[in-house]
């Protein structure tokens, strides 16, 4: 049998007039080169975060979690220590440390919120993340105190301090009971993960959670609601809108009377589950986007895009009120397929004419009623008088001041 010869990968030979061999060129192949920048962010903080929840996700993708966690579940921690120096240091700070709290609670938290592992992973770590405030970064830096958001919005991470983490390590076995009791139906902040990341020999500690506000439409007015009347009102360095705002611009959250008294129900069992803990000076943050007007911006959005070529096709271009993108019925389906995911999105009752969309959900739950807040609390109401609504009064007066707030917000 005849054996086929192999073909050269190097050269060719082509027989010329002189039947003569003629090599043949080659063209040069560059070499493969990686689009995507893995873990890499303008911050190296946000490197190492990357980097360190896809290490996370990945090693937790084998371990099966128990059908009953221990006392010891709620006390471990994974920790990684990485010492590069100058190797890729392109991708990566050169010494980290990154440590995770409780991993399989918090895993059984993320399952229990809805949050698939998978989608975690790449939400976290395959995209840059972006702080609240670009501009104010450097100044909350060095406060130790912000914000950032992953890449598509649905999960805001917070840096808190050293005792808060401590304050949560405390209540963390009786927040998952809660949670496994109300199915995940609760107001409170969903936690999912926290972690503390060391870079330059500075500790950051992290708590992930779900973003409230995480919903694909403009919100068009942001308030963080107490039930306190005293400095209770926007500025111009928090123009986030306040109780005394709200109450100004009579301002009405309208789901209908039998979702009205779901959420209450709900807002009433998360804050006695507060109050419980000794917890205070939480609020409720609440955006809410205007139908008509975010239709109204879209128009607007698309004609100002809309190319010249269009009109060449035979479009109307004196008729465009005709061609409107969706209408409101269509974009209430679409957001509502996102209402279960996120668990803090209601729409508008149907008898109300003015369509709104309403985010809200518990926000700042980790500050105790401790000899600081009592301090500060004498030190206020001898400047407005025992009669005034401050901030910063006991838990138990508290929690009885915001539920009579947010019995007549909800209407």
């Amino acid at each position: 049998m005849l054996k086929k010869k192999k073909k050269s990968k190097k050269k060719t030979f082509v027989r010329n007039g002189d039947d003569m061999p003629e090599v043949k060129k080659q063209k040069k192949r560059k070499a493969f080169k990686m689009k995507k920048k893995v873990f890499r962010a303008s911050d190296p903080l946000l490197s190492v975060f990357m980097w360190g929840v896809h290490q996370s996700v990945e090693q937790l993708t084998h371990c099966t979690i128990p059908p009953l966690l221990l006392d010891t579940d709620f006390k471990a921690f994974s920790k990684i220590s990485i010492e590069n120096y100058n190797f890729n240091s392109d991708n990566m700070v050169g010494k980290f440390k990154f440590k995770e709290y409780c991993p399989l609670v918090f895993k059984n938290l993320r399952e229990r919120f809805g949050v698939k592992e998978a989608l975690f992973n790449q939400a976290l770590s395959s995209c840059e993340p972006y702080y609240e405030c670009q501009g104010d970064a450097v100044k909350e830096k060095e406060r130790g105190h912000k914000y950032f958001y992953s890449k598509d919005n649905k999960f805001v991470v917070k840096i808190f301090h050293s005792e808060e983490v401590e304050f949560m390590h405390s209540i963390l076995n009786v927040y998952y009971n809660y949670a496994v009791e109300k199915g995940g139906q609760t107001l409170l902040p969903q936690y999912l993960a926290m972690y503390k990341i060391t870079v330059s020999n500075i500790e950051y500690h992290m708590i992930v959670m779900k973003n409230i506000l995480a919903v694909n439409l403009r919100i068009h007015k942001k308030y963080d609601l107490k039930g306190s009347k005293v400095d209770r009102a926007a500025t111009d360095k928090d123009p986030t809108l306040k109780d005394c705002d709200f109450l100004n611009g009579e301002m009405k959250i309208r789901v209908g009377e039998e979702k009205r008294k779901q959420i209450l129900a709900m807002l009433e069992s998360d804050v006695q589950f507060l109050s419980q803990l000794k917890i205070m000076d939480y609020s409720l943050l609440l955006g809410v986007h205007n139908v008509a007007k975010g239709l109204e911006e879209e128009r607007e959005f698309n004609e100002e895009n809309s190319s010249s070529d269009d009109l060449l096709d035979g479009e109307d271009s004196n008729n465009k009120d005709s061609d409107v993108p969706m209408d409101i019925e269509e974009e209430e389906d679409e957001v509502e397929d996102q209402i279960y995911e996120n668990g803090y999105t209601y729409f508008s009752d149907e008898s109300v004419d003015d369509k709104e969309v309403y985010c809200f959900g518990l926000i700042d739950v980790l500050t105790k009623y401790n000899a600081t807040k009592r301090a500060a609390h004498t030190a206020k109401t001898m400047k407005h008088g025992s009669g005034a609504e401050i901030s910063t009064v006991r838990p138990e007066s508290y929690s009885k001041r915001f539920m009579e707030f947010m019995s007549n917000a909800f209407v």
